[in-house]
């Protein structure tokens, strides 16, 4: 049986990205005839549903605030103890006390979550129907047909035996690698940046906070929980994740070059808990005892992609993993679903289609090239504890001064605005690229120092606590100057670790970090002065 529909928008894809476009639209453009057509029957599986469970502060505000999720990511997800990597070294202490640490003592200000994408993505889909939208699960899209006349696109998908035929104004691709309109205009773009990853789930704990002995190591965190953070185990050519559940599972991950590392070491578990023995002893013997439950496993070759177009004035868009996707280190995937789908929405809000089309369409593209170089031929030197110190410094302050500003600020769609301060902008994308260039540098070195136990305390540097807080802060009527001011912090910041990086590579240690060029004081005054 055929059935034919008509609504304003249709997004084809209701997983993450295109369930949170649907409630945004809604909370946005409430007068929206808006339909999501998702595939995979709902509810979804819990713990085991998808990757991508940690947010940082653009897509957590997104889904909390833009999307209307605060309560949800409060009472039934998990609060997120930051960002948290362990260096090992060479000679891998026998726990994690002996292991050096960088990551934050306590909580900064703006809260992310760790997020169950089953719990969530189930309790997404409810709402939005609940809201207005009408969501049909189960439904596999078999044709997209673009109208060249202005008219309505024509969509058709398959739900059981039924077929549905549904004319929209906008149709927006949300349907992940499939990435189906994306390949029926012939848009793929490669990305130099060929990295791997395989990842599993399992039922129960792993309780990272058990794997350090020590009073002092325990007490590093002021009673708050690492199991909280996303813990990351560092080494030349890879990272390796630990991320706990709110239905209490673990999801596990490694990333690597399959330059440094072949994906045949690791292909399977079995291979994989051999790959862990040599290389994070401490992670293979917490692992062993959950072998039994483990839930999946899953291998991706080459994961990062690019598209031609994403935006275009005819009435249709890309959005989440069927547009781009770079690298999941710094957790960025919830970020690139905030920023793309406030495009998407700015673009059929506005009057001026052609014009926001192209202006959104540079903007996007600018977004993910100048995150690229902080990955980019970066893994081999993951494993330099020294190196990564200096380099998360300046990687969080370059995304906490100037992208999630931006975001903070509602600027992103903001032609005007955006307009004015490209020369800003472009001062701090040279910078970005120059200091990147010199952290590829030193990494093409591999080294691997001794593990000392050390902590690098996140904490301690007022600059990222006083950026981290500007956030949140109300700053209307004076975002040029405070995006000047962050540029010009940015300026100091680069000069500094310059210094620092060129010592390193002269076989120096580094000292602590709160000392380098002054920089507990340039931030609250840099950001004072604005």
């Amino acid at each position: 049986m055929s059935h034919e529909h008509r609504c304003d928008v249709l997004i084809a894809g209701g997983g993450l990205a295109g369930l949170s476009l649907s409630m945004q639209l809604r909370k946005q453009q409430p007068e929206l005839d808006i339909m999501v057509l998702e595939q995979q029957p709902h509810p979804v599986p819990i713990a085991a549903h998808k990757v991508g469970e940690s947010t940082v502060e653009i897509g957590g505000h997104y889904f909390a605030d833009h999307v209307g999720l605060r309560e949800h990511l409060e009472s039934e997800q998990l609060p997120k103890f930051g960002l948290r990597y362990f260096f090992g070294g060479n000679d891998k202490p026998r726990d994690l006390s002996g292991y050096d640490e960088l990551g934050t003592s306590d909580f900064l200000p703006v809260r992310t979550f760790q997020v169950d994408r089953g719990i969530l993505e189930n309790h997404m889909l409810e709402k939005a129907r609940q809201s207005g939208i009408d969501v049909r699960d189960g439904a596999s899209v078999q044709t997209l047909s673009l109208a060249d006349d202005g008219g309505r696109h024509l969509v058709t998908a398959k739900i059981g035996n039924d077929t549905l035929a549904v004319r929209t104004r906008w149709l927006v691709d949300s349907t992940g690698r499939q990435a189906k309109l994306k390949k029926q205009l012939d848009l793929a773009q490669t990305v130099d940046h060929d990295i791997c990853s395989v990842w599993l789930r399992t039922a129960g704990k792993v309780d990272i906070d058990a794997l350090g002995t020590g009073t002092d190591w325990q007490q590093r965190c002021g009673g708050n929980s690492r199991w909280l953070s996303t813990n990351h185990m560092m080494g030349t050519g890879y990272w390796f994740w630990l991320i706990p559940l709110a239905s209490g599972a673990t999801s596990i991950g490694l990333v690597f070059d399959p330059a440094i590392h072949p994906v045949r070491e690791v292909s399977s578990i079995d291979r994989l808990m051999v790959w862990l023995q040599k290389h994070e002893p401490v992670m293979a013997g917490a692992l062993e005892p959950e072998r039994a439950d483990i839930l999946d496993f899953h291998l991706l070759r080459h994961f990062a992609h690019g598209s031609k177009r994403l935006f275009s004035a005819d009435r249709w868009a890309l959005t989440g993993e069927a547009g781009l996707f770079l690298d999941p280190f710094y957790s960025p995937g919830s970020d690139f679903i905030a920023i793309s789908n406030t495009l998407v929405a700015g673009l059929i809000a506005t009057k001026e289609p052609r014009r926001k089309a192209a202006f959104f369409q540079q903007l996007y593209r600018s977004v993910f090239d100048n995150m690229l170089p902080l990955y980019q031929h970066q893994y081999p030197g993951f494993g330099d504890r020294d190196l990564m110190a200096l380099k998360t410094v300046w990687d969080y302050s370059y995304y906490w001064g100037v992208i999630a500003y931006l975001y903070y600020a509602g600027k992103l769609t903001d032609t005007g605005f955006i307009e004015s301060v490209q020369p800003q902008i472009g001062k701090a994308r040279a910078l970005n690229h120059s200091i990147q260039d010199r952290f590829r540098a030193l990494g093409a070195q591999r080294r691997q120092l001794p593990a000392e136990g050390r902590f690098v305390d996140h904490c301690r540097i007022n600059l990222l606590s006083d950026l981290k807080q500007q956030l949140v802060q109300d700053n209307s009527g004076r975002e040029h100057l405070c995006l000047a001011a962050n540029i010009r912090m940015l300026e100091d910041l680069a000069a500094a670790l310059t210094l620092e990086v060129q010592r390193c590579a002269d076989g120096r240690r580094l000292g602590q970090l709160d000392d380098i060029g002054g920089l507990q004081d340039s931030g609250r005054h840099l950001l004072s002065a604005a």
